[in-house]
């Protein structure tokens, strides 16, 4: 059966990364305002709108760049600020799903197995890419889900 994916390990990783990076999105599009900008009383803590942009940074410049060969200005720095609406990361999100879903369709095998030039990492297998992004939105999704359930009590909601 043809997917419309020119390799089937690309397929089997974006249903995962998409799977946390749509899970995420929920969050943001379905929590209140207060909830998605409340910070955990901790040294470096993220509200949930800073981690949903960073995630949507992190997996673009490893996704449409490293691996899809494309132009991606990252600057990992300018994603922690709060200045960013709950319409701007939601809308970023909607466009860059399918750009990431079109670099993965793309991807060939000799892609995922031979090295790429990764932004600090140096050259990598395209493989070890893909299970850095699928295991950090895994773990941002957790930070995001418990930081919803911590921001509820401290609100008193």
């Amino acid at each position: 059966m043809d997917t419309g994916y020119a390799c089937e390990e690309a397929e089997q990783f974006w249903r995962y990364i998409e799977s946390s990076l749509g899970h995420l999105f929920e969050i943001v599009a379905e929590q209140p305002e207060e909830v998605i900008r409340w910070q955990p009383p901790a040294n470096d803590a993220n509200s949930i709108i800073v981690l949903g942009r960073h995630m949507l940074a992190n997996a673009a410049v490893n996704i449409l760049h490293t691996l899809g060969g494309l132009d991606y200005d990252y600057d990992r720095e300018a994603n922690f600020g709060e200045d960013i609406s709950r319409e701007e990361v939601l809308a970023k999100w909607a466009g860059h799903r399918a750009r990431f879903e079109q670099v993965m369709r793309a991807l060939p095998a000799e892609r995922i197995d031979g090295p790429v030039p990764h932004h600090w990492r140096g050259d990598i297998p395209g493989r070890e890419v893909l299970i850095v992004v699928a295991r950090h939105t895994a773990e941002h999704l957790a930070h995001a889900q418990l930081t919803a359930d911590l921001a509820k009590v401290a609100l008193g909601r």
